[in-house]
């Protein structure tokens, strides 16, 4: 028969601390993932909160905060390129414009939104999530 202490250690570690129900993460991913459907608006205010709450908050939202940064920036620049790319090439009323659409929205934009559902809801129970690939750069600074 498992005692409680044998079931506590199979659960996941929530971080105790002061700073662990700051939510700063939990807006930070928030944030990343309204920023995949209103691209800059929610990336402004992303930078804002940073500036704001990175030095006040607990490590985990500072993880959380610094990934979803770097998540969004790369989201908004590929948005960006694409819309580049086509207004140099054929305009938005082309093939071209619409299969560049198609790939970003049925490819690109659920991967990122995937990785941001599965860090909000690391980040509301204060625990660390690192996206693969681009989250190891948030862990090196």
């Amino acid at each position: 028969m498992k005692t409680e202490s044998d079931k506590s250690a199979n659960q996941p570690r929530a971080i105790k601390s002061k700073h662990a129900e700051d939510h700063v993460g939990a807006i930070a991913q928030a944030f990343f993932i309204a920023n995949l459907l209103f691209i800059g608006v929610f990336y402004i205010l992303l930078w804002g909160l940073y500036y704001m709450k990175y030095k006040s908050t607990s490590a985990v939202s500072k993880h959380h905060l610094k990934q979803t940064l770097i998540a969004s920036s790369i989201s908004t620049f590929i948005a960006i390129l694409l819309n580049v790319i086509i207004l140099l090439t054929t305009g938005y009323a082309s093939a071209t414009a619409l299969i560049l659409a198609e790939v970003y929205l049925m490819l690109i934009v659920p991967i990122f939104f995937i990785l941001g559902i599965l860090g909000f809801t690391k980040a509301i129970q204060g625990l660390y999530f690192t996206f693969p690939l681009m989250g190891r750069f948030a862990n090196e600074h």
